[in-house]
């Protein structure tokens, strides 16, 4: 389920296999920031999203909340961090 709601709504930046999409969205396979958060921290990032303000933000484009899409569920977002997890190298 993770699998799907990631395509639906975070390939769009960070690529169908989280390579990152430049200019956009961050390479979440050799990320360090994703490898040094619990699901629980990443869940609560998700939720929050990242401003291009943000001084941690590199690509000056919005991480909007919920990756743009509020329909999502807490469940929702374990299931999109579980498959995150996968992407992982």
């Amino acid at each position: 389920h993770g699998e799907e709601l990631f395509t639906q709504t975070c390939a769009a930046c960070h690529g169908p296999a989280g390579e990152g999409v430049e200019g956009l969205g961050k390479d979440m396979t050799a990320s360090e920031f994703i490898a040094g958060k619990s699901d629980e921290e990443l869940v609560e990032f998700i939720k929050v999203g990242r401003p291009p303000d943000d001084p941690l933000n590199t690509t000056g484009v919005a991480m909007l909340p919920k990756g743009g899409n509020p329909s999502l569920s807490e469940e929702d977002l374990y299931d999109i961090v579980a498959f995150i997890r996968t992407l992982q190298k």
